[in-house]
């Protein structure tokens, strides 16, 4: 059999044709869409809440529910990409997730909202891990990390669509019915017009533990976990406290809280897009890992420091132009790593994102929260302090791991 699976495949432009670009385009809607509906959440809480009779528990397990799918959804959904093919599974999922999105609108009790979102999250969680697949099989290494980072720019830019377009509709209902019926729009998209392969090209399905197997016992992918469980506790620690220690501590304006916190998302939208296409350029990736790891700390703890003056909404964006490299460049390595190779990228991907969901969950609850509970300037300090320090200990276990760009010495 020819190499990598490719049956009577002889140039560039046959083994990855132009159509990877619209594979590429309606995978960026979907997840786009996901996130929209997930982050319409916060800035409808103010009506949400007293309609249903949340309680401010009740209110936060709803809104951290896709996290919560993400611990086992992900690993789940990866590995039946790898036996199932990306198609089916990804289309099931986004189905799913605009079908929960949409019956929101109808929702009479907290019970019914939270296992609604928690189909949101099975959604969210059941696609990214097969997005690097995607990568692996329509796109050439040389532009990996550029194809990464454009899938990722859509989780920044659905998030912001999600705080900035939810006060525009009249009432929740609408919101949920806007938004769930556009999610699905995609999911139909994906249904006609996506593949598994371009034409002439084999893709091996393994049985669906192989791939989770391999991740396992690849030191390489659990030392990336350990990376992506710090930068995801890290960046829900902060993005989460962030806004309310400016209004308290410095009596800035919500509105002006949110929009400096915001710039994380708009620096992480030029991380996403700049960043990952230099790493392809120069061929290295674990320099762009340090420099993440150093970036995000110094910036976000410095803007924490000098809050409020003009630099803190510079150092904010600075910091979010880290976050933003940080996961295109981490989702590249596993379809690099010899020893997963792509027919199991979905398993040992959903491996990881599993991490980052479970730092998401831990460090804020169990170790930033309690720090801060004291809602004093030395609370939020101390606090900020941690998490930045925790960011930037991957620095550690990025020392052994290895590297997959294409000028790596092997």
């Amino acid at each position: 059999m020819p190499r990598n699976g490719r049956v009577g495949v002889s140039t560039e432009a046959e083994r990855y044709p132009k159509y990877r670009w619209v594979i590429l385009g309606i995978a960026w809607l979907m997840l786009l869409c996901l996130y929209w509906s997930w982050f319409l959440i916060p800035s409808l809480a103010s009506r949400l809440s007293p309609d249903l009779g949340l309680s401010h528990m009740q209110y936060t397990l709803i809104f951290t529910a896709p996290v919560l799918m993400g611990i086992w959804s992900a690993i789940t959904a990866g590995a039946a990409a790898d036996r199932f093919g990306i198609r089916r599974v990804v289309a099931i999922a986004v189905f799913l997730g605009g079908a929960g999105g949409l019956a929101r609108a109808f929702a009479p009790s907290f019970e019914v909202m939270f296992i609604l979102t928690c189909l949101i999250g099975m959604a969210i969680y059941g696609s990214m891990p097969n997005l690097p697949k995607l990568v692996a099989i329509w796109f050439p290494p040389k532009q990996a990390g550029f194809a990464a980072g454009i899938y990722t720019m859509s989780i920044g830019i659905g998030l912001s669509l999600g705080l900035f377009t939810a006060p525009l509709f009249p009432d929740w209902q609408t919101a949920f019915t806007a938004v769930g019926i556009v999610t699905l729009v995609t999911a139909c998209l994906w249904a006609l017009l996506a593949r598994n392969a371009p034409r002439g090209i084999e893709i091996k399905m393994p049985p669906m533990i192989s791939g989770i197997k391999r991740g396992l016992r690849s030191r390489n992918i659990l030392l990336i976990c350990v990376v992506y469980f710090l930068f995801m506790g890290t960046f829900t620690a902060f993005s989460g406290n962030f806004p309310e220690a400016l209004e308290l501590i410095h009596n800035i304006s919500p509105a002006t809280a949110g929009a400096i916190t915001a710039l994380l998302t708009g620096g992480g939208v030029v991380g996403n897009l700049l960043i990952p296409a230099l790493s392809d350029r120069l061929g290295l990736r674990k320099p762009f890992i340090y420099a993440a790891a150093i970036t995000i700390p110094v910036c976000l703890f410095t803007a924490w420091q000098l809050a409020p003056s003009a630099a803190t909404w510079v150092l904010v964006f600075l910091g979010g132009i880290g976050v933003g490299c940080l996961p295109p460049i981490v989702l590249t390595l596993p379809l690099e790593l010899p020893e997963i190779g792509h027919e199991h990228v979905g398993g040992a991907t959903g491996i990881m994102i599993s991490a980052l969901c479970i730092g998401g969950v831990i460090l804020p609850l169990f170790v930033i929260s309690p720090i801060m509970a004291a809602a004093t300037e030395q609370a939020y300090t101390t606090g900020f302090l941690v998490a930045m320090l925790l960011v930037a200990t991957a620095i550690i276990p990025t020392l052994f791991l290895m590297e997959t760009g294409r000028r790596a010495i092997r």
